[in-house]
């Protein structure tokens, strides 16, 4: 009898209003924390995502680099980079320098001078 009204007492306690307010905070704050590890969880995902692509861009560059030095570490690769950086050429060679367009459209526009510049010079050319 004593055990049957001590599993009832119990039963009473569990199911009671405090008892069961105290539960439902103690699952509201177990899923606002399972939800922030998600959150950076899936924060974490995206940075070694990024931080992955980073050391593929870095290797590929680190190649390149050393493709260069591989090059200029004989001397066809000197000798173009040398070429190549400061325009010269070897006796009996020429060097062609071939200009944009555009430049030359620059150029011209420049030349020609604003409005009041060639006004100066029509009045300059009276006095003359």
């Amino acid at each position: 009898m004593k055990e049957l009204r001590r599993k009832q007492r119990m039963k009473e306690l569990l199911y009671s209003w405090p008892a069961l307010i105290l539960m439902v905070v103690l699952v509201f704050f177990l899923i606002k924390g399972s939800a922030e590890v998600m959150v950076k969880e899936r924060e974490s995902a995206k940075r070694v995502e990024n931080l992955e692509k980073e050391t593929e861009a870095l290797s590929a560059r680190e190649a390149e680099l050393r493709d260069g030095i591989a090059r200029l570490q004989t001397e066809e690769g000197i000798v173009e980079e040398i070429r190549e950086k400061f325009s010269v050429a070897r006796e009996g060679e020429y060097v062609a320098i071939i200009v944009d367009e555009k430049a030359n459209a620059s150029s011209t526009e420049s030349t020609e001078g604003s409005w009041y510049k060639k006004i100066m010079g029509a009045i300059m050319s009276l006095y003359e």
